[in-house]
């Protein structure tokens, strides 16, 4: 997230020297000469097939990195996840994890939740309007667009596509969230079709962790067989999806891997192996879970 946000907020910041007369942005879109400045590339309109070419190589990437390791771009590199995940770095810290929240949905109102609730939403309108500034910078000269949009001489052009993608920033983000995932993105239904039982997905073991029990210790004393999962709904309090992983490949998962690491933090503090949940793909989830029940699992 990081690395996608500061790549994001700072690349119109940086200066590429092309001697005089040329514009010293690195990345620039220049609509009015009709010129796209890359470091020390330039295309021009009759030179686009260029930036066709490019984008068909990396579509066929994807498609390539899709079938090989999963979601991989929904889960690291997609813009709806890395803002959703801002924000909610945002709502964790002001209104605590997922339980906390639902604790505090179902309070009733206070003076407090209100407070919670309207420094979050600034925060998030904040970085909307951040987010929204941000891109208009790759289209002029990012230090002159700022002092022009702070003194009020840019063009209502420039506002207005500020408003426009502080909006949908706010929504899609903020708001919907996964909805946008589920509903109104088609890659989880055309990824479907380029997995196969070699391609790495974020799997959970059930050989290992059913039966799942909150009390495996009594559980097994009264000669009760239990697995690892002590059923704590760690991987669910993190999943920005809101999904049981534990329930099996579905659409919904983006391979983002917060459940491997809340699974393995907890793992690691009841003193058992790190892997209840994990990268694996299908044949090996099958070879193992084929070993378990031979092993009598």
């Amino acid at each position: 997230m990081l690395v996608t946000l500061g790549i994001y907020y700072l690349a119109p910041w940086i200066r590429w020297d092309r001697g005089p007369y040329a514009p010293d942005q690195a990345i620039l879109i220049d609509l009015s000469s009709r010129r796209f400045f890359f470091f020390f590339i330039e295309i021009w309109p009759q030179e686009f097939y260029y930036v066709a070419g490019l984008l068909v190589m990396a579509g066929l990437g994807l498609f390539l990195v899709t079938s090989a390791v999963g979601r991989a771009w929904c889960g690291y590199a997609c813009p709806q996840t890395v803002w959703v995940d801002l924000f909610l770095v945002v709502e964790r810290a002001l209104e605590g994890d997922r339980n906390a929240r639902m604790k505090l949905d179902a309070r009733p109102m206070s003076f407090a939740k209100l407070r919670k609730r309207v420094v979050k939403h600034s925060i998030w309108l904040l970085i909307s309007v951040v987010t929204g500034v941000a891109w208009i910078f790759y289209f002029a000269d990012a230090p002159c667009l700022l002092v022009s949009l702070f003194t009020g001489h840019a063009p209502a052009t420039a506002y207005t596509t500020v408003a426009i993608l502080a909006a949908t920033t706010y929504v899609l983000g903020g708001l919907m969230r996964e909805q946008v995932c589920t509903y109104m993105c088609p890659w989880p239904r055309i990824q479907g079709a380029m997995l196969d039982e070699n391609s790495l997905v974020v799997t959970y073991n059930a050989w290992r962790g059913e039966q799942r029990s909150r009390y495996p210790k009594s559980a097994r004393a009264k000669g009760i067989p239990v697995g690892d999962c002590v059923d704590c709904n760690a991987c669910v309090a993190v999943c920005p999806m809101g999904i049981d992983i534990r329930n099996g490949q579905q659409m919904e998962c983006i391979t983002c891997a917060l459940c491997i690491d809340a699974c393995d933090g907890r793992m690691d503090k009841l003193g058992k192996l790190r892997g209840l949940i994990a990268y694996a793909t299908l044949s090996e989830y099958s070879s193992n879970m084929s070993l378990a029940t031979d092993e009598g699992r």
